[in-house]
């Protein structure tokens, strides 16, 4: 069986607000970590709480200092849109590109130490809290987590419908 084989990104966007704020950006979205419980089964074992979250970390690695960047760090909530293409592969080994997006609801934590070097371009991280994550990839939704919603979807599977459906 074939699946289609993903390969590298060939360009990416960022907006703030829907305002383009940055092209060919560095970005690494949140990782995902359950918190988790230890029972006694034939000694110790760490389960997953469902529904429970460590905190979610977004980072953006933006080039240069410009009206962007002055964008993406202001001090409050932010809501961003990330959009990427990636090359696709297929099965009779023509190539193709498909396009990804995540929406991220966020808030800075820190801003960056503006360096700069003669003959360099200046790298400047910025990271944020997230309380809010969407991620579709050629239309389709793979993850959503929205804490203050108590929302956890994942490919399509409702994670927190039986929590919700007994309180």
């Amino acid at each position: 069986m074939w699946m289609d084989l993903k390969s590298a990104i060939a360009a990416d966007t960022v907006y703030a607000d829907n305002k383009l704020v940055g092209k060919d950006v560095n970005f690494t979205l949140p990782s995902i970590t359950m918190q988790t419980a230890e029972v006694k089964a034939m000694g110790t074992m760490t389960v997953p709480i469902i529904g429970l979250l460590d905190d979610m970390e977004l980072a953006i690695t933006k080039i240069g200092i410009d009206a962007g960047l002055g964008r993406l760090s202001r001090l409050e909530k932010q809501n961003l849109e990330f959009r990427w293409v990636q090359s696709v592969v297929k099965s009779d080994g023509a190539t193709s590109v498909e396009g990804c997006k995540a929406f991220v609801r966020c808030m800075p934590k820190a801003l960056p130490g503006i360096g700069v070097e003669v003959g360099s371009a200046p790298e400047n991280e910025l990271t944020y809290g997230v309380s809010r994550l969407q991620i579709f990839c050629a239309g389709k939704e793979f993850l959503l987590i929205d804490r203050l919603a108590g929302k956890l979807r994942i490919d399509g599977k409702d994670y927190m419908a039986p929590v919700q459906n007994m309180l």
